[in-house]
C-alpha cells in the first residue's frame, strides 16, 4: 500500500476534537507530523507514513480494544455523512441489505486506500467472510480495532443488527473478519 485517503484521518481528528483528546493526540504525534497532520484536509491522498504517524499517535493514547472500535464506530459515522446515511434510507425500502453493501465494499476500499486488496466470501444468507490483504497499517493495534468499528458501523447503516469478529491467526499486514447481520 503507497496512500491512504485523508477523509478517513480528518473523520478521525474530528472525532478526537469532539471528545476532548485532540490535545493528547498532538501531543503523541512524532516532531515531524506535529504541525501538519493536525491541519489535514479532506479528499486527497496521504503517504502511507503519513496516516502510519497518525494512528500510531492514536495507539499511543493506551485505548482499550473496545475503546478503539467504538471510535472506529464514530469515525465511520462522521465519514459517511448525513447524505449517505439518508440515501441508505430511502433503499431499504427496495430492498437493500447486507449483501448490497457487500458487493460496493471492493470500490469502497479502492476510494480510500491506493494498494492491498479486499475479498468478500459467502458463508451463509446473512454472513460474510470479508478480508482485506496487504494494508501494513493493520499492524497498528489501534488501526485494526478502529476499522473494526467502521466496518460494523457501514454494515450497521443497512441491518436491524450487525456484528463482526476478527479470525484469530490473520498477519500484520492483512485482516479477516466475519460479519454476520439481521
Amino acid at each position: 500500500m503507497t496512500e491512504w485517503r485523508s477523509t478517513w484521518v480528518t473523520s478521525s481528528l474530528q472525532t478526537l476534537r469532539a471528545r476532548g483528546l485532540f490535545d493528547r493526540y498532538v501531543a503523541a504525534l512524532p516532531d515531524a507530523y506535529r504541525d501538519a497532520l493536525p491541519l489535514t484536509v479532506a479528499g486527497v491522498w496521504m503517504p502511507i507514513a503519513t496516516a502510519r504517524a497518525h494512528y500510531q499517535a492514536c495507539q499511543a493514547l493506551g485505548f482499550s480494544q473496545s475503546e478503539a472500535r467504538d471510535l472506529g464506530l464514530a469515525v465511520g459515522e462522521r465519514a459517511q455523512g448525513s447524505i449517505l446515511r439518508t440515501v441508505v434510507a430511502l433503499a431499504k425500502g427496495v430492498g437493500v441489505d447486507g449483501w448490497s453493501v457487500m458487493t460496493h465494499v471492493p470500490r469502497i476500499w479502492e476510494r480510500g486506500a491506493r494498494g492491498g486488496a479486499v475479498a468478500i466470501y459467502k458463508v451463509g444468507p446473512k454472513e460474510a467472510n470479508v478480508e482485506v490483504l496487504g494494508c501494513e497499517l493493520f499492524d497498528v493495534p489501534y488501526f485494526r480495532a478502529a476499522f473494526h468499528g467502521v466496518v460494523l458501523g457501514v454494515m450497521r447503516l443497512v441491518t436491524q443488527r450487525a456484528y463482526a469478529h476478527e479470525r484469530a491467526g490473520s498477519v500484520s499486514s492483512d485482516f479477516v473478519v466475519r460479519l454476520q447481520w439481521v
